[in-house]
Parts: structure tokens; C-alpha cells; sequence
């Protein structure tokens, strides 16, 4: 993964991406379900080494405060939003609305990471990384959990709460 609110952020876009899918997928749909469990368990894995790299690697963040004012701000947005598309399951039109909302956000997003940004130390405490690492803990599919439609999007949530909060702290 690379070490940049850019690439924290793309890998929360692509986990979003697939928490949509997974929402979308008919409950009796196990194969494809059980297919984008296998996407879940690789945006863990991702996870994995992004919170192991806290605290360890230098992070390009923006070195201008008006960016990460920016940053910070399209964060939240997109925080509220993902809030908003997981409360109306069953409004398959706010539903698309939200979504359409939040890619327009990760473009934003995308265009704020440019070539001001400076590799910087960006201090996760030993709490952050912690809770970060409880997060992971809580997005392990086992066996049996895996053909389960809302044990797949539970576990993908758990990843995408733990790249917003990664990114937030690189926006500050």
C-alpha cells in the first residue's frame, strides 16, 4: 500500500466500492458472496500492513494547512455519508444517491493529494494503533461466517472504519 493520505485514501474508496457491492448482493447469492468475502479478507490484509506500518514509515501528507483543512473536511463527509448509505438498506434510490455522493467525494479527495505533499512522521499513538489493531481483529471472517451477507459487510466496515480514521489523522 503506499504510504500516502492518497494511497490510504484510495484503499478506503476501494473498500467502500465493495461494502456497496456486498449491500447490493441478494442475501441468496452465496457464491458471490462467498467471492467478495475474498475481496474483504484481502482489503484485511492490506489493512494488516497499513497499521503495521504506523508509527514505523514516514507518510507523504500535505505540507499546506489549506489542504488538510480540505482533507479533514471531505473525511467527515464522506464519514457522514457512509453512515447515511448503511441506515437506508432498504432506499436502494438514497441508497444510490449517497453512493454517487461519495465517489464525488473520493474524487475530491484524489485531487487534493498532488505534488505538495512531503513525506513528514505522522505520530499514531500506542492507543490509536491499538484500537486500530482491535478493528482488524473484529473484520476476521471465519469459516463459517463467510456465506453470511451481513458478517461480509460487517467485516468490510470494520476495515473501511480503520482506513477513515487513518486518513483523518494524516488530513490534521
Amino acid at each position: 500500500m503506499e504510504t500516502s493520505i492518497g494511497g490510504v485514501v484510495g484503499f478506503l474508496r476501494d473498500n467502500d466500492s465493495l461494502i456497496k457491492q456486498l449491500m447490493e448482493t441478494a442475501e441468496s447469492a452465496n457464491q458471490e458472496i462467498s467471492d467478495l468475502s475474498v475481496q474483504v479478507d484481502h482489503a484485511r490484509d492490506e489493512a494488516k500492513v497499513l497499521v503495521d506500518q504506523l508509527g514505523a514509515v514516514e507518510f507523504a501528507v500535505g505540507k499546506q494547512d489549506e489542504t488538510k483543512v480540505r482533507q479533514q473536511a471531505l473525511l467527515e463527509a464522506v464519514a457522514a455519508l457512509r453512515k447515511k448509505f448503511e441506515t437506508y438498506k432498504n432506499d436502494p434510490l438514497r441508497r444510490g444517491i449517497y453512493a454517487a455522493e461519495i465517489s464525488n467525494l473520493y474524487l475530491q479527495l484524489a485531487n487534493t493529494c498532488n505534488n505538495e505533499t512531503v513525506a513528514q512522521i505522522v505520530p499514531f499513538s500506542n492507543d490509536e494503533i491499538e484500537t486500530y489493531k482491535e478493528l482488524m481483529k473484529k473484520a476476521v471472517l471465519d469459516a463459517a461466517s463467510r456465506k453470511k451477507r451481513a458478517a461480509v459487510i460487517k467485516a468490510a466496515a470494520q476495515v473501511s472504519r480503520l482506513a477513515l480514521g487513518i486518513a483523518a489523522k494524516l488530513a490534521v
